[in-house]
C-alpha cells in the first residue's frame, strides 16, 4: 500500500484560488447563516432561492460558463474551492447543482448558439434547474448497465429504452 500511496505527488491550488476561497468565505460570513448540524448534513438537498439569486449576482451558478452567459468564467479549481466552502457551511445547493456541474458546461461544449443563449443565462441567474434520471431496469444508476441507446436517424436521434 505505501508504494501505490508514494506514487501520489500533493498537489497545490493555483494562488488565485486561494484568493477566491478567501473571497468565497468573506461572502459567506456576511450573507448566510449556517444551519443546525442535522440540516449542513443534508445540505445537498437543501434549496433556497434568495441563497441562489445572491449566489448568481455574483457568478457563482455556472461559475466555469462564460460571462458573456452571465457565469464567472472561473476553472474549475474555483469550481471545487467554491462547492467546498458552500458545502462546509451547510449551504443550499440542489437548486443549481446538475445546472451548474453538468448540464450547463455540456450545452457549452456540444449545444449550438441557439439553445447557449437561451439555457446559459438562466441557468447563470439561477432561473432554471434541471435533473437527471439514471435510473431503469436492472441498472438502477450504474451508467455502465444502461441499456437505453440513440440511434442517429433522419432529422435527429431516436432513443430506445426504459426508464423507471
Amino acid at each position: 500500500m505505501s508504494n501505490l500511496l508514494s506514487a501520489f505527488r500533493l498537489a497545490t491550488l493555483p494562488t488565485e484560488t486561494t484568493l477566491f476561497r478567501a473571497e468565497v468565505k468573506t461572502f459567506l460570513k456576511s450573507s448566510f447563516v449556517p444551519p443546525p448540524a442535522d440540516t449542513r448534513a443534508r445540505s445537498w438537498m437543501g434549496f433556497n432561492t434568495d441563497f441562489c439569486k445572491k449566489l448568481a449576482a455574483r457568478g457563482w451558478v455556472g461559475v466555469t460558463l462564460p460571462a458573456r452567459y452571465g457565469g464567472a468564467s472561473l476553472d474549475a479549481f474555483s469550481r471545487f474551492v467554491l462547492v467546498e466552502e458552500l458545502l462546509a457551511v451547510g449551504a443550499p445547493v440542489s437548486a443549481h447543482w446538475i445546472a451548474d456541474r453538468q448540464s450547463g458546461p455540456l450545452i457549452l461544449k456540444f449545444g449550438t448558439e441557439a439553445p447557449r443563449q437561451f439555457y446559459l443565462p438562466r441557468i447563470c441567474a439561477a432561473e432554471a434547474f434541471f435533473c437527471i434520471g439514471m435510473s431503469e431496469p436492472n441498472a438502477g444508476s450504474d451508467l455502465a448497465s444502461v441499456g437505453t441507446r440513440a440511434t442517429q436517424c433522419e432529422g435527429g436521434w431516436r432513443l430506445n429504452g426504459r426508464k423507471i
